[in-house]
């Protein structure tokens, strides 16, 4: 009986003894796939983030491959890539040409981004006046948690403007180099052409040659845009003529934007070179800025401003999902 009982009580110690065993190997299972859950969603997570990330330098560091994918009439073989080509990678300076034709064609984002997953790309100026501009327009679902996101700073043209020249009148004076053109014009008929003197209240004309080829005379519509744009200088007059040929009228300012196609039409001759000149009365308090720009052909006048001119500072936003 003794052994029984021994027997008997080492039956139930083992019992219990498995009973525990079983119940931490229990613990211990459901620990180790919350642990590989926890490994796997961690892994993806990276993954997904460094996709994120290297898709986001490609697109602003790189100008694409080729350098100018968006002439390109075959995209079988085109990476795209944002980057101005005359850049570095370091100015994170981006095209506007190449951000319009991504944007024409956003199926060449999948040659950046795995297969099944989904992207998003936008750029906000920081300038709020000028909208943002949708370049891959789409948005998760409200189910999907895992959005992975890059935000970057970079800079663009924020239309497809050319600037031909630029007169910045308060940068007229004692330091201006007249050295940089000399303008055959050596008198006009209103006034003698010489630099204005804003220390005197003296009036000049101010000169600066530009350069437009034949495909921009066929493409391109010419705007005067003065800043601010009602001139308060009544005496101000502008012409455009050629260095062999100074026959062209002075015209005075108007409310601007001015269209002044024709002027460039019937001067430029196939060589290509042009004189802008501007004549201001020297007083100081009446100063303006001028820009001779191109653009688009048929741009809208509503979209002619200067606040449009230059190069601006920008948020890139993308984003990738599953």
């Amino acid at each position: 009986m003794i052994l029984d009982n021994y027997g008997y009580i080492f039956t139930i110690d083992a019992l219990l003894s498995l009973i525990l065993i079983t119940v931490i190997i229990g613990v211990s299972a459901d620990a180790m796939d919350i642990a590989g859950n926890k490994i796997t969603d961690y892994s993806s997570e990276q993954s997904y983030g460094r996709i994120t990330e290297d898709t986001a330098d490609i697109l602003i560091k790189t100008p694409g491959s080729p350098d100018n994918w968006e002439n390109d009439i075959f995209l079988n073989h085109v990476t795209p890539g944002l980057r101005e080509v005359n850049s570095t990678p370091a100015d994170n300076k981006l095209s506007m040409t190449k951000i319009n034709y991504l944007k024409l064609h956003p199926y060449l984002m999948e040659k950046l981004i795995p297969e099944g997953l989904n992207c998003s790309l936008m750029i906000y100026p920081n300038d709020p006046s000028l909208s943002p501009i949708p370049v891959i327009n789409r948005t998760p679902d409200k189910d999907d948690s895992d959005v992975y996101v890059v935000n970057r700073t970079i800079s663009y043209e924020y239309n497809l403007y050319k600037t031909y020249s630029s007169i910045k009148m308060n940068n007229i004076g004692d330091n201006y180099n007249t050295s940089i053109y000399m303008c055959p014009n050596s008198l006009l008929r209103f006034n003698e052409h010489k630099l204005p003197d804003y220390k005197r209240s003296e009036p000049g004309w101010i000169c600066t040659p530009f350069k437009i080829n034949a495909e921009e005379v066929n493409s391109t519509d010419f705007y005067l845009i003065t800043d601010p744009q009602l001139v308060s200088d009544k005496n101000s007059m502008w012409l455009i003529d050629r260095p062999d040929n100074t026959s062209g009228a002075p015209q005075k300012f108007l409310k601007t934007p001015v269209n002044i196609n024709y002027q460039v039409h019937e001067m430029w001759d196939g060589n290509g070179i042009l004189v802008f000149h501007v004549f201001t009365s020297g007083v100081s308090d009446k100063l303006f800025n001028v820009y001779l720009v191109g653009v688009p052909a048929g741009t809208p006048l509503n979209n002619i401003k200067t606040e449009y001119l230059g190069l601006k500072s920008a948020y890139f936003i993308f984003k990738i999902w599953n």
